[in-house]
């Protein structure tokens, strides 16, 4: 079995504008046309059975009208999660719409809603979904839409998991995107889990196989971050590491499932 645990689509009315303004910001061309249907036709060419789909709730109030869209969108082989907004007041009754939804997940991101883990004050979101049994998922380090300084370095993640040992957290593109001297520092040995999408485009095959060594195989997981990353190619960049087929298997879905309500 394989699990891409980080992709995306977006719904059809706003499919183009939202490929049109991540196009703009990051300079990126995406292997997929942004739909579901391009998704799913992915996967089957990929010999992907599961995909996490990452949706973001971009400000404070939208968190309801997302949750309804992800739960109709929650049906396999696409495994939704939810997304909340830290700032937003009435954060609870978001996490409690998509717990009440079946949601397994909560996904945020620093960049886009503009926010630190280094902000105490929002303890209480994460406090919550760590309470709720819920994982979560957030952006890690470098962002290519954004411009320094960045909202979620090793330090402020490593930092977070110390307040909330208990907390099931994944870390997205390996810990913290181009960050990696950080990602030894302050994360290497930390009982969490790292999500691989954009780390095997983003250096050589060697220091690949290095960053799982260090970050543990057990707390790798498979991800592309597609449609702005080809499935086959990602899976091929993994392979080429060659740290067997146990490993691979283990990172392909044998750590995801421990999160997955599969």
């Amino acid at each position: 079995m394989i699990i891409d645990f980080h992709t995306h689509f977006y719904p059809e009315k706003i499919v183009e504008r939202a490929l049109a303004t991540a196009r703009e910001k990051a300079k990126l061309e995406p292997a997929l046309n942004g739909t579901r249907k391009d998704l799913l036709r992915s996967m089957q060419h990929a010999g992907i059975d599961y995909s996490v789909s990452l949706p973001i709730v971009t400000s404070p109030g939208k968190g309801a009208g997302l949750i309804k869209w992800a739960a109709g969108e929650n049906t396999p082989p696409i495994i939704m999660l939810g997304s909340v907004h830290p700032r937003d007041k009435e954060f609870a009754e978001t996490l409690q719409l998509a717990q009440n939804a079946g949601l397994c997940g909560i996904k945020v991101h620093p960049e886009y809603q503009s926010f630190s883990f280094d902000e105490i004050e929002l303890d209480p979101v994460w406090d919550m979904i760590s309470n709720m049994g819920l994982f979560l998922i957030t952006h890690a380090g470098e962002d290519a839409g954004f411009a320094p300084p960045f909202h979620s370095d090793p330090k402020s993640l490593r930092k977070l998991h110390e307040r909330h040992p208990h907390l099931k957290l994944v870390l997205a593109h390996g810990g913290s995107w181009k960050m990696w001297d950080e990602v030894k520092q302050y994360l290497a040995g930390c009982d969490i889990f790292f999500d691989l999408s954009f780390v095997g485009e983003s250096m050589p095959c060697s220091q690949y196989r290095d960053l799982i060594s260090l970050l543990g195989v057990e707390n790798c997981l498979f991800g592309t971050d597609s449609p702005w990353c080809d499935q086959v190619h990602a899976l091929e960049l993994l392979h080429d590491t060659e740290i067997g087929s146990a490993a691979e298997e283990m990172i392909h879905a044998g750590n995801a499932v421990k999160l997955l309500k599969i």
